[in-house]
């Protein structure tokens, strides 16, 4: 009986697991369709029809750091930063006490030297005395005197003037400490006229001369666009960066614009330097967001097959950042139907649905 019950038992054990096995689920053996979005590429375009946007920031046009040449203590600074001040206002004052008493010391000599070359001379007239001693007289003078002058200059240097009309940037140090030659105390700014300090990348600062055009536009003054022109092309690239300073200038007379607003620059097509190869001058826009950096730095996009079935990677090489997208060196014909969104979930040979 016992032997029985262990052949039944094994019996339905059997069953059951031909049953699991009958019912076992199977692997998917193809990748989930991925609904994505497209554009029909068009096919090359002149590069020159469309315009290079830059992000800028805005400069004073002259920036002056206002310092004393003799040092002493901050008696006063009767200016506010943001405060407008005129050319020969007094921006700052230092004690000149110490220099007042030297002066009147010096001034003393050369009064002294003075009194005492006129007695020689009159000796001298008289036949009385070598005309050397007079001449040492006259030198004595006119060295006191010139010592006199240089004194005086000590007091002038105790007050520090603007030298240009412009506005109060910063104050550097306040009433009540000590300054030094050469310390700034006052910033300076002259926003009569203004820079626009953009960065440009390698690959395209040749693309610009002293004298283009460009249009700016500063979206805390509501996007009304400024025509600048180009004043400066930097030389050096920037530090742990390859690209180049430019500067457009800019005509303030409002003064509405201010030092540090961030702005955006739009060169126009004209300012493009012109290439004897014609190819160069056709290029494949696509959007920028389009575009995908893989683990190794390579650009890449996916495109969708004739029947619009499937998405394929291309590896593509871009070129200039323009206002409607990122320029394709290589990498696409143009003719390509471009997947520009749902892209982040494909693959190469992704089954896909086109959304309509």
């Amino acid at each position: 009986m016992k032997n029985k019950l262990y052949l039944i038992t094994g019996g339905w054990m059997a069953v059951l697991l031909n049953c699991g096995c009958g019912h076992k689920v199977q692997p998917k053996s193809t990748p989930d369709t991925i609904s994505v979005s497209s554009i029909q590429l068009g096919g090359v375009i002149p590069a020159t029809t469309d315009r290079l946007q830059y992000d800028g920031t805005i400069q004073a046009d002259k920036t002056i750091n206002l310092s004393f040449q003799v040092s002493g203590t901050i008696t006063s600074i009767p200016v506010q930063t943001g405060d407008y001040v005129l050319k020969g206002q007094k921006v700052a004052e230092i004690d000149e006490t110490v220099y007042r008493n030297q002066y009147n010391a010096q001034q003393a000599q050369a009064k002294l030297a003075e009194e005492n070359y006129n007695r020689t001379l009159e000796v001298f007239k008289k036949g009385s005395i070598a005309e050397i001693k007079m001449l040492q007289a006259r030198a004595d003078f006119d060295q006191a005197t010139s010592a006199a002058k240089a004194s005086y200059q000590n007091i002038v240097h105790t007050k520090l003037f603007a030298p240009v009309n412009g506005y109060i940037g910063d104050k550097k140090i306040e009433a009540g400490a000590t300054a030094s030659p050469g310390t700034p105390v006052v910033q300076l700014l002259d926003i009569r006229s203004v820079q626009v300090l953009v960065a440009i990348p390698e690959s395209e600062i040749n693309r610009y001369k002293v004298g283009n055009t460009a249009a700016v536009t500063v979206d805390a003054l509501g996007g009304e666009p400024l025509l600048g022109k180009v004043s400066e092309i930097g030389v050096l690239a920037q530090q742990n960066s390859a690209s180049y300073n430019v500067k457009v200038h800019l005509i303030n007379p409002v003064k509405a614009l201010k030092p540090g607003m961030l702005c955006k620059i739009t060169f126009t097509p004209d300012n493009h330097i012109a290439s004897t190869d014609s190819a160069s001058h056709q290029e494949i826009i696509v959007p920028a967001q389009a575009v995908q950096v893989d683990e190794k730095g390579n650009n890449f996009v996916f495109v969708a097959d004739e029947a619009g079935k499937k998405a394929f990677r291309r590896q593509v090489q871009t070129g200039a950042l323009y206002s409607s997208g990122i320029a394709i060196k290589s990498g696409l014909v143009g003719s390509e139907r471009l997947i520009t969104s749902g892209y982040q979930k494909l693959n190469d040979s992704t089954p896909i649905i086109l959304n309509k």
